[in-house]
């Protein structure tokens, strides 16, 4: 029989999360850990030199730069973000984002990873990862890598990298993840040991291989797999995603009953197991995936509900920004800040109804993008405001923002 690596996760203890919510211990005993689950994919030309083809479109079908029919940009999705299209390597933007998520209750952010390789969008990919992570230091959140291994097929696909070269490749990226950012004290680490996460395998589907590539690193990372391929793979566990079929009715009752019956099957141990909570799921590929509607609200709110009722003590929020499958946490348009109330008010009842933020505060972070972008405030003023929000003093960041509002 296979002998799975044993995982034995506590909040209280084995749960390092550097981040703490005015005054609030991420690691107090039965708090959930909330992850954000990220997309680092977007340029502009004011940042980048070109648009990007997750707001364009990989053929220019799209130009952001035009209003559509709303008066919105015209982009590669049904929806728009409220502060208005994005660089991922911008370094006011992320602040914004991650102080959002921060005045939310979130923890850290899960980036989605396309590695190291020269090739497609993968280096734009990893400048704004990089600045994502470096940036996380800037307002005490954790961070982790969700790693696409679908990126070595691609590489294989156009002849950039043979087949028996796949493992190679793999083992190198391992030990890049172990030398810039594994060891760092920001980095979401599992029982002593870092967490990474694999959107699949898609691709190389030998667990021997996995084996000796995450075995090469010292210590030896924390893997989690998709909820029905880790055990195929000998991971530590599996993570939960987008179940629609718990959405066949839109029954709230009916969905938190199929979501917890799937999150449970995943294993009999919690601890192997990191659930998911998200708003919908309304993509615009040409072969749709099923959808889940967001119900205004209903299903952010009732997924949540289920996460942070069971007993899984990771939870991953799917997803803070990919337009390209409606499921964004972030503020949009359409939404506004609905999303992230609905995770604010579920920290707010695990504390017991005390929390140090609410739903107006969240406002501030795109206040403060706002004052930056027209040039409002200089680069220290601007500073000085996010430690205000940061230190919890948002009567003071309030009035400061206004004094530079129109």
């Amino acid at each position: 029989m296979r002998q799975l690596r044993p995982v034995a996760v506590s909040v209280a203890a084995m749960l390092t999360v550097a981040v703490a919510l005015a005054g609030e211990s991420a690691t107090a005993p039965g708090r959930k850990t909330l992850l954000m689950h990220y997309m680092p994919w977007y340029q502009t030309p004011e940042v980048q030199g070109y648009w990007g083809g997750h707001w364009a479109g990989w053929q220019q079908e799209h130009d952001p730069s035009q209003a559509d029919e709303r008066g919105l940009p015209d982009i590669r999705s049904e929806f728009r973000p409220l502060i208005g299209v994005y660089d991922s390597a911008d370094p006011d933007v992320i602040e914004c984002h991650l102080l959002q998520m921060k005045l939310a209750g979130v923890d850290g952010v899960i980036v989605d990873w396309y590695g190291i390789a020269d090739a497609a969008d993968y280096p734009a990919n990893q400048r704004g990862s990089v600045a994502l992570f470096d940036a996380c230091g800037e307002v005490g959140m954790s961070f982790a890598v969700c790693y696409e291994d679908r990126t070595i097929q691609h590489l294989e696909n156009t002849g950039a990298l043979t087949p028996e070269d796949a493992e190679a490749h793999l083992t190198e990226t391992m030990s890049w993840l172990d030398e810039h950012w594994f060891g760092d004290d920001r980095y979401v680490k599992v029982d002593g040991r870092p967490l990474l996460l694999n959107f699949g395998p898609i691709h190389i589907k030998d667990a021997a291989v996995w084996r000796r590539a995450l075995g090469s690193v010292s210590p030896r990372p924390s893997f989690f797999a998709l909820h029905h391929l880790w055990e195929g793979v000998d991971a530590d566990g599996g993570y939960t995603w987008v179940h629609a079929h718990a959405w066949e009715t839109p029954e709230p009752e009916r969905i938190r009953r199929v979501l917890d019956r799937t999150y449970r099957a995943v294993s009999d141990d919690p601890s192997r197991t990191i659930v998911s909570a998200l708003p919908g799921f309304d993509d615009i590929y040409e072969n749709s995936h099923p959808y889940v509607p967001h119900l205004g609200g209903t299903s952010m709110e009732v997924s949540l509900d289920v996460c942070m009722a069971g007993p899984w003590e990771i939870v991953q929020l799917v997803t803070w920004n990919d337009y390209g499958e409606g499921t964004m946490i972030e503020p949009t348009y359409e939404f506004g800040y609905r999303f992230l109330e609905i995770i604010q008010n579920a920290r707010r009842e695990e504390a017991g109804g005390s929390f140090a933020y609410d739903a107006e505060d969240l406002r501030l972070p795109a206040m403060l993008l706002e004052a930056r972008r027209r040039g409002g405030v200089s680069r220290d003023e601007g500073d000085g405001i996010r430690r205000m929000i940061l230190r919890g003093e948002i009567d003071a960041a309030r009035r400061a923002l206004r004094a530079v509002t129109p």
